[in-house]
């Protein structure tokens, strides 16, 4: 076997490893009121990201390619707007109304796995309200 085709045959391993392990991505999808870097869900896992929002606009995140969502906790709420729950696959969050700068905030997600069990990843996200992207 050729060394090209062992490295692929090892990648594919390592991806088929990946997604049996639970790794889910999310994204804000096409947003012209924010960006949202893709976020990587693993099991038990803590994921720390930048989110930069315009100001006096909503800000939806998708969480589409993970399993079920249940229970969300909210740990830390945001001091200068507002995060969500949206539904099953999306959460959100909005700035208060003229404001400006930096917020923060913590939740913790509860969602399925592909093979049905159930597992939690925490998200710290800092959030930066700008006025124009």
């Amino acid at each position: 076997m050729s060394r090209t085709s062992l490295v692929t045959f090892y990648l594919s391993l390592f991806v088929l490893s990946v997604s049996s392990a639970g790794l889910a991505e999310a994204r804000g999808g096409f947003n012209p009121n924010c960006h949202v870097p893709r976020i990587s869900l693993c099991p038990d896992c803590t994921i720390t990201v930048k989110i930069v929002v315009l100001q006096d606009h909503e800000c939806r995140i998708n969480y589409g390619s993970m399993g079920p969502m249940h229970d969300q906790k909210i740990l830390v709420g945001a001091k200068h707007g507002k995060y969500w729950a949206d539904n099953e696959t999306s959460t959100a969050y909005s700035p208060n109304k003229g404001f400006l700068g930096d917020d923060y905030f913590e939740t913790r997600f509860f969602y399925e796995l592909m093979n049905g069990s159930k597992t939690s990843a925490l998200l710290k996200a800092t959030v930066e309200v700008v006025s124009h992207l």
